[in-house]
């Protein structure tokens, strides 16, 4: 007996909704660390991820069917819903983004949206790439920028970009920005015969997944120095980097595990998303007290 039906997950995971309550769980994260109570962003963030996201997978419809065959058949067979579903989550948070924090939370909550029309769609006037998807690692750092402006400035735009959090906000926006391009690029493990089959270029794909590995454990080395710098200049709080230690110790075995173990790179990505997880129950303990820090 299985505990989830499978219609059922597959309604949860293909429309996106898991991802956006992922999402959630990042800008409460990232508006810990720059000491901004919980807000409205929660919800912009959410709406937003779903809407993105859902179109993305719309418009790759042909190109994704040798990775995701389960999730494109889906998609296939629900084209006007899901992209009704879609618009109305993406006009929900835009509304929601201008009434909780004006034309600059508008702007925050867009600049995804932006990135993903030209990441999805051929619109660049490049005669070798017509999409950002196409441009080898322009393809993930304009993935892992959007998300990370998203996470940690919607939150600061709610409360009128106040001074006193933005220091901690950058913190946080360059942290999920080495975090969502590490998620990138151990998806685009599982991706590789796909994208070499569509001509799309990534690490994996071009340095291979041993030095794809090499360079994802040096960028997890990377954003643990940030926190632990960031929290000596107080510019987040002294508990970060213990908070969220576990998250990325947890994300470096996934890493290894892509060829050190039998598991298959399917489901290592699906726990890759555990990695959250890990750092809203991290950020959790540490403010409730549990967490020791140095003094």
């Amino acid at each position: 007996m299985k505990i989830v039906p499978k219609r059922l997950y597959a309604a949860v995971v293909h429309s996106s909704v898991f991802l956006g309550v992922a999402t959630i769980g990042e800008i409460y994260v990232a508006s810990s660390l720059a000491g901004i109570e919980p807000n409205a962003a929660l919800l912009v963030g959410f709406l937003i991820t779903v809407g993105i996201y859902n179109f993305d997978k719309l418009a790759d419809l042909d190109a994704d069917e040798a990775n995701y065959a389960g999730r494109t058949a889906f998609v296939a067979a629900h084209p006007k819903l899901y992209a009704g579903f879609s618009a109305l989550a993406i006009i929900g948070a835009l509304g929601l983004s201008i009434s909780r924090g004006g034309l600059y939370g508008l702007g925050l909550t867009l600049f995804p949206g932006v990135v993903a029309v030209f990441y999805s769609f051929p619109l660049l006037p490049i005669p070798s790439a017509d999409r950002l998807k196409d441009i080898f690692l322009v393809n993930t750092v304009v993935v892992a920028l959007a998300w990370a402006v998203l996470v940690a400035f919607v939150p600061l735009a709610v409360v009128a970009g106040q001074s006193q959090y933005v220091a901690g906000a950058v913190v946080a926006a360059v942290w999920f920005f080495i975090r969502s391009a590490i998620s990138v690029e151990v998806h685009n493990v599982r991706d590789v015969a796909g994208d070499k089959e569509n001509g799309v270029a990534t690490l994996p794909t071009v340095v291979g997944v041993r030095r794809t590995q090499l360079i994802l454990y040096a960028m997890e080395v990377l954003s643990l120095g940030l926190l632990v710098g960031a929290a000596w200049l107080e510019y987040v709080p002294i508990w970060a980097p213990i908070a969220l230690l576990p998250a990325i110790v947890y994300s470096v075995w996934i890493t290894y595990a892509l060829t050190g173990t039998s598991r298959s790179v399917e489901r290592l990505c699906t726990l890759r998303d555990g990695e959250g997880v890990l750092m809203v129950l991290g950020v959790v303990v540490a403010l409730s007290g549990v967490v020791p820090v140095p003094v």
